[in-house]
């Protein structure tokens, strides 16, 4: 059973979109601000919530598919933050990061799965199990959510490089 098309599946569409966005100029690669890389992960928390909300059917076995889909992106998303090359300022909380392209397809995953979930209302029938749909959406965010914590919290150990005058000089 899906529900009809709501504002909660057009705000989750625009949120999906917010994830793709905020992540755009980390994917460029350069330097952002370390609270930044935590913009794409939130965006994508709330539509994996959203979506989990949005099934009416569920069972221990849907709420068990969701989590470990969160785990294994959380796991996957983990090695990859403490894999990637990173250069911090710890003076002005900036981050260089290379120009890479799997967490913009991660995102671009949150935004296909919140598209999948507003046809399938639109369409009064769902395209794909909407436990699936949402255990997609658990994934982009597990994935998203550890990249960006394991940045972070390299970040805090990481040696001082002189950022700030890179982009002003």
């Amino acid at each position: 059973m899906i529900s009809p098309l709501s504002l909660a599946n057009v705000l989750t569409l625009f949120v999906a979109f917010f994830c793709l966005w905020t992540m755009s100029p980390q994917a460029r690669g350069g330097i952002v601000r370390l609270w930044r890389l935590a913009m794409p992960a939130a965006f994508a928390a709330v539509v994996a919530l959203m979506l989990l909300s949005s099934i009416f059917d569920a069972t221990l076995q849907h709420d068990a598919e969701w989590v470990l889909a969160l785990l294994l992106g959380g796991f996957i998303g983990r090695s990859r933050g403490w894999t990637l090359p990173v250069e911090i300022d710890q003076r002005w909380g900036l981050a260089r990061l290379p120009r890479t392209v799997d967490a913009l397809v991660i995102a671009a995953g949150v935004v296909a799965v919140a598209a999948i979930d507003f046809t399938s209302s639109a369409l009064e029938d769902a395209l794909i199990d909407p436990s699936h749909v949402a255990a997609a959406s658990a994934f982009c965010a597990g994935f998203l959510g550890c990249r960006a914590l394991a940045i972070i919290v390299r970040a805090s150990r990481a040696p001082h490089v002189g950022l700030r005058d890179a982009t002003h000089g």
